[in-house]
């Protein structure tokens, strides 16, 4: 890769990164794609992030941020202007910095996450769902979910207030019938036909499963969005039971794309 005053700076913001293997399918990409374009991850701490953005307004070659744990949600104040899945969401993932500083800011882990499922031939349309997680990312994939075409989602949390509260929200939004359950009241999984883990149980230093399997068959599919390792407990115990899996892996790479179309849309 050759870096000169020209390339386009764009860098993964998180605490911690030093797991992300993303950098490399970035620049791998945006190489592919003929991009003088270079993807690097920042350590950045919740309590510079608000210093990291000033930064950014102030650097003309940076083209642009991908925000990470645990920074999505405190990222939005801080931007200037969200798209309309990033406003539903309440939190935002990509930030393209603009000419006079400004930064705007998208979300597109939903669509990234519905893309990964299509691109693996999973069907979402008529699904009945079980999803663990409704925290940032959790949000954003139950809003596809049922914006996909979903039957029926049921959310499961550990604050299940939380789940009640998105619940109310996708449904309204969707018309979609949305359910919260507590994890520790999880429901049958005798009738899903698609179960997600959209918590970061099963990373590496957090390996356990997310839900209790009792009832799963082969019938689900089961997807995670935990990029490392690969091959969740979640992943491994699904796939003896017979069922379809889709690792993280398989949003990142819709997610590249999009971040491509949201980086230079206005080039």
């Amino acid at each position: 890769m050759l870096i000169t005053g020209q390339t386009d700076l764009f860098y993964i913001v998180g605490s911690p990164i030093g797991h992300f293997r993303a950098p490399i399918l970035f620049n791998d990409y945006f190489a592919s794609k003929g991009r003088d374009f270079c993807c690097a991850g920042w350590h950045v701490q919740p309590e510079d992030l608000a210093r990291t953005m000033d930064f950014v307004r102030r650097v003309d070659n940076i083209k642009g941020l991908c925000i990470t744990i645990p920074h999505k949600i405190n990222a939005v104040p801080l931007v200037d202007g969200l798209a309309d899945a990033g406003q539903r969401v309440g939190s935002v993932n990509f930030i393209r910095r603009e000419g006079v500083g400004t930064l705007p800011g998208h979300n597109i882990d939903g669509q990234g996450f519905i893309r990964g499922l299509l691109n693996n031939d999973v069907a979402v349309k008529g699904a009945h769902v079980v999803q663990v997680g409704a925290g940032g990312v959790g949000r954003a994939i139950a809003y596809s979910l049922a914006s996909a075409g979903a039957h029926r989602i049921t959310l499961v949390n550990r604050d299940i207030e939380k789940a009640r509260h998105l619940a109310r929200d996708v449904t309204a939004a969707t018309g979609v019938e949305v359910i919260a359950a507590s994890d520790r009241n999880a429901p049958d999984l005798g009738e899903a036909t698609l179960l997600v883990n959209a918590t970061s149980v099963g990373m590496v230093g957090n390996l356990s499963l997310p839900i209790d399997l009792t009832g799963l068959t082969a019938a689900c599919t089961v997807a995670d969005v935990v990029l490392k390792p690969d091959e969740t407990e979640l992943l491994a115990a699904a796939r003896a039971l017979g069922c379809k899996c889709v690792p993280g892996s398989a949003m990142l790479q819709p997610q590249i794309e999009l971040c491509e179309e949201f980086l230079y849309s206005s080039s």
